[in-house]
Parts: C-alpha cells; structure tokens; sequence
C-alpha cells in the first residue's frame, strides 16, 4: 500500500474552534484553546502519524481585519499556509450565521489556493439549534460550492474521527516528513511559552483585550531533573502592568500558577517558573518587537 502525506492548512474567523479541533485530531494538546481572540498568532504544525499515512496540520491565526502590524503579520502566515496545502480544513462556528468575516475567507481560499480541496468543518454543532441545522448548513455551503463538509464538534468529539478519516484519505501519496513519536514542530521552550500565555489569557481575558505577550528569557535543565523557566509577559501600557500583576501580586502568581501544572503536566518533569511583567509600547506596531517576540 502506498504511503500517504501532506498538509492540511485550518483557516477560519478568531474562536471557531481551530485549536480544539487540531488538538481533537491528534488526541494531544499542542495549540493553546481560550475563548479569547487572537489566541493562536503564529502557524503551529500538529503532525498526526498512522501506519499508512503522515498529516501535517498548520493551525492558522484567526483570520480577521487587520489593524495592528501584528494583524498584517498573522494575516500573511495565513495566506502563507493555505498557500502551501494540499487540503483546507475551514472551520466554522455552525452554531451562528455567517459574518463578513466568513465571506472574507472564502475570498482568500479562492484567490490564494482554488486548486485545493476544501473541507467545511462546520464546528460546535451540539450548540446549533435543531430549527437552525438546515439553514445554517445551507448557507455555509453556499459560500464554497465546492467544499465537503461535515458537522462536528471539537469539544464533545462528534465527528471528529470522521473528520480525520476524511483527511486521510484526501491526502496525496508522498514520504514521511517526521518520525512517528514527533507531534509538533515547536520545541518544548515554545510550548512552555504558549502554555504560560494560555494561562494569562484564562485570567485577564476581560482585562486585557489582546495586547499580551510572552517572552521566554531563559530555559535551562538542572542536574536535579527540574526545568528552570524565566519568562516575561509583555503589555502595552502601565495600567495593564498593574492588572496583569494584581493586588500585591495574587494575579502574576495566578497565572504562574496555572501554567507551571500544565508545563508540568506536558513535560512530566518538576519546573521552577519565575514570570515577570513589562511595558513595550505599542509593540503590535513595533517591527522591532515583533521579531524580537518571533512573529
């Protein structure tokens, strides 16, 4: 039997489910899930490896209007992404009809990739309301004439294994680009470093809209066994310092908190996590920054 590969691109508006839905694929957690927008900003590669076949799923930032350098900058890995694939998986959130947003992205398959095969994955379906399901479908349908489509649901798991079965076999035949134990691309550093923002996302998501960032300053492994971790979460202005820090430092220690169990949970190894807050100014418009933070 011939091996398979390729790669499929997750497109889809900021908060349909991408992250959910790549970690649901390959039964592990390698994109960080929050409710707020804006979580994933770089493309992350999940690899999913069975006995026949090697996909390699690039999760997208959210596609959305862009204001900030930063948005340009996510925009163009987009673009980058549904470019180089071989599939489409675009997720939607079934659940609500369709913005501008949607009609945007539709644009950008087609301009950017028309020869691929699309895949609607029409996402949190166990929130759609059985009045709406033929409605709804019908007009996400309408937007990519082309695309299979499937109703999922990244949370609960329905369909999921559908979904990947699909995948599969819509792969092309080639090589295996990684060995079967890799299921990511990023090292554990930037993993570490995902992880703590997640966290600081959970606690400040109404706080601080999407100005946030983490830079990992140093990552070292004792002779003991224990992950040293010195990481820096940076904000725009002193007011979010403050937010971000928390009376006498019960929010800083939160979010350290929360990260460190995951960290730890990912790495099966005791780490020491020391997080500290800084002002950058404007840094989503900073160029400087922005490469400085790896965007």
């Amino acid at each position: 039997m011939m091996y398979k590969s390729g790669v499929v691109a997750l497109v889809g508006s900021p908060n349909v489910g991408k992250s959910t839905l790549v970690n649901s694929l390959l039964g592990q957690k390698i994109a960080i899930v929050s409710s707020k927008p804006q979580t994933t900003r770089d493309a992350q590669r999940g690899i999913l490896t069975t006995e026949n076949a090697q996909v390699i799923f690039v999760d997208t930032p959210g596609v959305l209007r862009p204001n900030y350098v930063l948005d340009r900058t996510m925009l163009a890995i987009a673009r980058s992404a549904v470019q180089d694939a071989d599939v489409v998986l675009w997720i939607v959130d079934v659940a609500k009809k369709p913005s501008n947003e949607e009609r945007r992205i539709a644009k950008l398959i087609e301009q950017t990739n028309s020869s691929a095969t699309v895949y609607l994955a029409m996402n949190k379906s166990d929130l759609l309301k059985p009045e709406n399901v033929i409605n709804h479908t019908n007009i996400y349908r309408s937007l990519c004439d082309k695309a299979i489509w499937m109703l999922v649901s990244a949370k609960r798991g329905d369909n999921v294994e559908r979904v990947k079965k699909d995948i599969i076999d819509l792969m092309p035949e080639g090589p295996k680009y990684y060995e079967n134990d890799e299921i990511t691309d990023k090292t554990i550093r930037e993993l570490s470093g995902e992880l703590l923002r997640e966290s600081a996302l959970y606690y400040l998501r109404h706080e601080i809209p999407h100005g946030i960032a983490v830079l990992v300053e140093e990552f070292i492994e004792k002779e003991d066994g224990k992950i040293e971790i010195i990481a820096t979460l940076v904000v725009e202005n002193n007011r979010h310092k403050g937010v971000v820090i928390g009376k006498n430092g019960s929010m800083i220690k939160a979010i350290g908190i929360r990260a460190r169990r995951e960290i730890e949970k990912m790495i099966e190894q005791p780490v020491n996590l020391q997080t500290f807050v800084k002002v950058k100014a404007d840094w989503r418009n900073d160029n400087y920054q922005l490469k400085h933070m790896g965007y």
